[in-house]
């Protein structure tokens, strides 16, 4: 059976629909459950008669949704048989788009990665060959995973710029379409497409497999190319009315004269960002400063990556513009810490991985602007997810959206 048709038809009006609508609350209820469920369990959470549960678990069955998981040890009586979500049918596609790079995930029910394909060579453009070329390297990577179309729930798409999730529409990239992009890919691919700032989608992925999963307040800080953040308050993610909030990077530094992107001077991504960290390490070395990243490229071949990673083999030039980096980030998010009182801060992106090094000077500038009390009871972590982690929140995006998990 076509997994999307089960949840399609319970949003019908019929008396196929409606079983459809029972089938689909016993998906929903076997997804969230930790442990395999008798009937009498299932039917207490699902409200459905005995009997109609076990009809509707049959046919599950039959449809290869649902599988026996063995007997359930009781102390007397008959043992009541256990039944479980067949994963294995449930699956959706993790798209992360960057600057340079996109990234394609197949990713299951229980957020594992089962096939993923990356191009290192792409160059995001504001144009419909760019959008083809996008859509060509997702339908691809999907003939290559193997997985079934049918057990394809949707595809999410985390994107860099600013995204309205609930419309679909992207202001800097792929706003050339007659519908909103999400819409438009929806029509392409046949399968709903949701679409949302990548740094939201990184944040999701924490909460939902991460750092954040049992915190009530956070914030999850994306630090790779730009600077953004996701903030999570009483476990929901804030992403205001247009689907805007956590632009961090476009916060104000008096101290600062640089020319953004955005057309105005003093953002903070322009102090704290893999860009930055490229222009710093090109002025230190034309003042005088020496690197063991020049035995190996030439200045202008240098990546932030590059600079990271001399920093964790212990290049002086890279460790002082990572922690000089480091404190001017802890500095504004102790303000941040004043006003929000979040409990943990995470950080996330391609600077997660220089550690400590990172974290360190960010506390060095927390305390220089954080009250003691919000202060004591906040806790800063790198992000365990890795590279993975915008197509696995992608694909979350999906299955929220089907309420699975």
């Amino acid at each position: 059976m076509n997994l999307n048709t089960v949840f399609r038809e319970s949003d019908e009006v019929s008396n196929q629909s409606r079983q459809a609508k029972q089938k689909s609350k016993i998906i929903r209820t076997l997804s969230k459950s930790r442990n395999a469920l008798t009937i009498p369990e299932l039917q207490k959470q699902v409200r459905i008669s005995p009997p109609t549960t076990i009809k509707l678990i049959n046919e599950l069955i039959e449809e290869n949704l649902v599988r026996e998981e063995g007997k359930k040890e009781t102390e007397n009586g008959r043992k009541p048989m256990l039944y479980s979500l067949n994963i294995n049918r449930f699956y959706a596609v993790g798209v992360e788009i960057q600057f340079k790079r996109i990234s394609v995930s197949l990713v299951r029910l229980d957020q594992k990665v089962i096939f993923e394909k990356q191009d290192q060579n792409f160059d995001l453009k504001n144009t419909s060959e760019c959008l083809q070329d996008v859509i060509t390297f997702i339908q691809d990577t999907i003939e290559e995973s193997k997985v079934a179309k049918d057990n394809i729930l949707g595809i999410g798409i985390g994107l860099t710029g600013r995204v309205n999730t609930i419309t679909g529409e992207s202001y800097n990239f792929f706003n050339f379409t007659e519908k909103p992009v999400g819409q438009y890919l929806s029509d392409i691919f046949q399968k709903r497409v949701i679409i949302d700032n990548d740094t939201h989608v990184m944040g999701l992925a924490e909460q939902v497999l991460g750092q954040a999963k049992d915190a009530r307040n956070a914030l999850v800080l994306n630090v790779s190319r730009g600077l953004g953040m996701t903030i999570i308050a009483n476990k929901k993610l804030i992403t205001g009315g247009m689907g805007f909030a956590g632009e961090f990077g476009h916060m104000q530094l008096e101290n600062s004269d640089k020319l953004c992107i955005c057309g105005k001077r003093g953002c903070l991504g322009m102090e704290v960002s893999g860009f930055a960290l490229e222009e710093n390490f090109k002025i230190a070395i034309q003042e005088g400063g020496t690197s063991l990243l020049l035995n190996d490229k030439s200045l202008d071949k240098i990546r932030y990556e590059d600079i990271l990673t001399a920093a964790n083999q212990g290049d002086g030039l890279s460790i002082n513009l990572l922690q000089n980096m480091g404190e001017i980030l802890g500095k504004t998010l102790g303000n941040i810490i004043n006003l929000l009182n979040p409990e943990q801060i995470i950080l996330g992106g391609k600077f997660a991985q220089a550690g400590h090094i990172f974290t360190d000077s960010i506390k060095t500038g927390i305390n220089k602007t954080a009250l003691p009390l919000p202060l004591k009871y906040v806790t800063i972590k790198n992000s365990l997810l890795g590279s993975e982690s915008v197509c696995i929140g992608a694909s979350a995006m999906i299955f929220k959206q089907h309420d699975l998990i």
